[in-house]
């Protein structure tokens, strides 16, 4: 299969000009709603690159453009700057710049923000929806806009820019990733995947080493997202086991990302905390002899032969974390991690790595001063990610004014497996009885008091001294 060429029935992802993005699933010979962009039919873009930009009509077929204009066709606006420039060619300074004439520059000094201005009324525009579309209206509104003209070069591309984001009726369908699930619910629902960032989930799968041909421990409540990122990372080798608290797993987010379904029921194992924990409780599968099988109803027989198998897959997992068989720990949950650590941190196997992410700091503090006292684990360390956007401009490049800070806080540390039988290095100090510590003791104390006052005594006789040799000074002199 090309991952290159959109697949039916697989899910996607729509930029719109609004800048919003819409996961949808195209679904052969039916409709997708794009909102006030309006409709298409998905036929028109199955099979065809991901990338192009295409333009909705109003008998519902799209258009491919044909040029970099992308999502937002590109405005005249910058053509006047370039006359303006050229105007000014003629004159030039000492150092060579083209200075463009004060009577020609224009500022918002006199333009004033009110409806008034607008001379196209709300009724008019919605009018012309109906007869004209896309950039035939932009250029309707911008040419009856009264202090257009006046507005400087950089507010001119702005207000084209924000009508374009209203008018223009353009998608980009784009393949789905980790990266751009986090971008499509930062915009939505950030809470819903913990307030993950695109850094924060490189950063965690990066120090956990996750890599093709692991077997990691994961715990997510980020609805399967984290899940998803690691599932790229081995490419379809290895195992995950997915502990959860719930009856069944959310796997809600990891269906948008396309992976064939036997490569997600080979690589993905289920525990629940229940059968983490109490592992007794699972009751045996009473054994049916193959003439009670034979005369079952084929739906009894596939079940019960699908709970064998569910008991067997289980015995595996507790006998692997009883042995210490997985290469990591992921956690990315709301869960008090204390006790979960407790339990899993036995079934990673050495110089393997423990990552835990949570959204505030003070619960991965805790864990941190636990794992410091615990010599399975080394060096826990609380690392933080931060990013703040730009605008890149030439001559305008500043940080955006308005940005979601932060992406959660994750605590790393690496799997030890310590041994009794390791002696510190160095000279071994000889222990002295506790009778032998107190005697000792007094005699410092002893020795400490007559050391004392010897030096009172001796400094007592060099005043004595000091004094007989300035009487015998005087007397000389007389």
């Amino acid at each position: 299969m090309n991952e290159d060429i959109i697949q039916p029935n697989h899910y996607v992802l729509i930029r719109l000009p609004s800048l919003t993005l819409r996961v949808v699933q195209l679904v052969p010979h039916t409709t997708i709603n794009a909102g006030k962009f309006g409709s298409f039919y998905a036929d028109d873009i199955i099979g065809k690159p991901f990338g192009y930009t295409y333009e909705i009509r109003d008998d519902k077929h799209v258009d491919v453009i044909y040029s970099s204009e992308g999502l937002f066709a590109s405005s005249d606006v910058n053509a006047d700057h370039a006359d303006e420039e050229e105007e000014g060619e003629e004159e030039t300074t000492s150092n060579g710049s083209t200075p463009v004439p004060e009577s020609k520059i224009n500022t918002n000094e006199t333009t004033i923000d009110d409806t008034s201005i607008q001379k196209l009324s709300m009724k008019e525009i919605e009018d012309l929806k109906k007869t004209e579309h896309g950039e035939k209206i932009i250029q309707q509104v911008i040419k009856s806009h009264g202090a257009f003209e006046k507005k400087s070069i950089y507010s001119k591309e702005k207000y084209t820019r924000r009508k374009q984001q209203k008018f223009l009726r353009r998608f980009t369908p784009c393949s789905i990733g980790s990266s751009e699930l986090i971008e499509h619910f930062q915009l939505k629902d950030y809470h819903r995947v913990l307030e993950l960032t695109p850094e924060s989930l490189g950063l965690m799968m990066s120090l956990a080493n996750v890599h093709p041909g692991g077997n990691y421990i994961v715990v997510d409540d980020t609805g399967g997202l984290v899940t998803g990122a690691m599932l790229e990372r081995m490419d379809g080798e290895g195992t995950i086991l997915f502990i959860h608290e719930n009856e069944h797993p959310n796997f809600e987010i990891i269906k948008y990302m396309n992976f064939p379904e036997e490569m997600t029921n080979r690589m993905l194992k289920v525990l629940n905390l229940l059968q983490l924990y109490h592992p007794e409780e699972e009751e045996p599968v009473k054994r049916l002899s193959d003439e009670i099988l034979a005369g079952m109803k084929s739906s009894r027989r596939g079940q019960y032969y699908r709970r064998v198998a569910r008991e067997a897959e289980l015995t595996t997992l507790f006998d692997q974390i009883k042995n210490g068989f997985y290469d990591g720990l992921v956690l990315a949950t709301s869960l008090e991690t204390q006790s979960l650590l407790e339990k899993l941190i036995p079934a990673v196997a050495g110089s393997r790595q423990l990552v835990i992410y949570n959204t505030a700091k003070e619960p991965l503090v805790d864990t941190a001063h636990d794992l410091m006292a615990d010599l399975r684990v080394l060096a826990p360390t609380i690392l933080e990610t931060r990013v703040r956007k730009y605008q890149v401009f030439p001559g305008r490049t500043h940080p955006l004014m308005t940005s979601r800070s932060g992406g959660g806080y994750v605590l790393w540390g690496t799997r030890v497996i310590p041994s009794n039988d390791v002696r510190a290095g160095g000279k071994k100090r000889k222990r002295l009885p506790a009778a032998n510590k107190e005697k000792k003791a007094e005699d410092i104390k002893e020795e400490s008091a007559g050391g004392a006052k010897r030096k009172h005594d001796e400094s007592s006789e060099a005043v004595i001294e000091e004094k007989k040799a300035k009487i015998e000074a005087v007397a000389a002199s007389d």
